[in-house]
């Protein structure tokens, strides 16, 4: 079985240093351990020493995040077979979050982190241009076989885009995982169009749902490189130079094998199998408690 590859982290995203006298949580998974700290100044979690981005692309590929027909993950129960739920959920995303923030056709909108591409499946049936970047080669090679897109294999650190290129960067489920979340997030604005927007979303790391979990939230987990909160959100985001900036709760339409793999109640994933060929998926968004949805804007 593969190991994980660690780099030295020293610093969380708001630039304070971390220590080893500051609240710590360890997590042992099938690869290794994982080390979260949480910075005293602006309550955050950050993964130190951090997982490399080969190693989280070979997690990412694995069937020990992803899960399968023979195997549950530790992240997804069977994740392409939630696939169709995702796709339902991407046309709802659009009409609820999406639409008033682009062009009435032809915008340019590129997702981080796009894994199989069914969001931007769905942009695309609106008349928009999309393009997909996303570390999993795996995911990218689904991406062709499931919508006919082209995903480009990378991370945002190496990525080559063009500058004020895009009306709209897509991050969702993905932020928290970007090695250097400040960077990135400079990185994007130059790429956005004046009057284009960034949409993502992340779970609040000062949320009443943290809280309440504890240790035991699935946020502690290889993929994640800085649980933020809402306030330490708003600061990187003004600090990168956006503007209009809008965090609300997030609303989404998860499978229900997902919803209870992520409240530990994966014991009860065999009965809801029972029920999977009818009513595999919440039909409607709903409030996800503890995670927020970021809006901003270049003006």
């Amino acid at each position: 079985m593969p190991g994980f590859e660690y780099s030295l982290r020293t610093h969380c995203v708001c630039g304070s240093i971390l220590s080893e006298f500051m609240p710590t949580i360890r997590r042992d998974v099938e690869w290794g351990e994982v080390k979260f700290i949480q910075c005293k100044r602006c309550r955050s979690w950050c993964q130190s020493p951090q997982i490399t981005p080969a190693s989280i692309s070979d997690w990412y590929d694995s069937d020990e995040y992803r899960g399968g027909a023979n195997v549950s993950g530790s992240a997804y129960v069977d994740y392409l077979k939630d696939e169709s739920c995702r796709l339902r959920e991407g046309h709802k995303r659009y009409q609820r979050d999406l639409v008033n923030y682009l062009p009435e056709k032809n915008a340019k909108v590129l997702e981080v982190g796009c894994a199989t591409g069914s969001l931007l499946a769905a942009i695309r049936e609106y008349g928009h241009d999309v393009t997909g970047i996303d570390i999993s080669p795996r995911f990218a090679k689904e991406a062709k076989e499931l919508y006919d897109l082209d995903v480009q294999v990378g991370d945002m650190a190496s990525a080559d885009f063009p500058q004020q290129h895009f009306d709209m960067i897509i991050l969702l489920g993905t932020v928290s995982n970007l090695q250097d979340i400040p960077t990135t997030l400079i990185r994007i604005r130059k790429m956005l169009k004046i009057g284009g927007a960034l949409i993502f979303n992340f779970p609040d790391a000062n949320s009443l749902t943290a809280r309440l979990y504890g240790e035991r939230y699935w946020m502690f987990a290889p993929s994640v490189g800085t649980f933020m909160t809402t306030d330490c959100c708003k600061k990187l985001l003004s600090t990168a130079g956006f503007d209009e900036i809008n965090i609300k709760i997030d609303y989404q339409m998860p499978s229900f094998s997902k919803v209870l793999n992520h409240s530990k109640l994966s014991q009860l994933i065999p009965v809801s199998k029972i029920f999977s060929h009818r009513f595999n998926s919440f039909p409607f968004l709903l409030p996800i408690p503890g995670v927020k949805l970021a809006r901003a804007r270049i003006t």
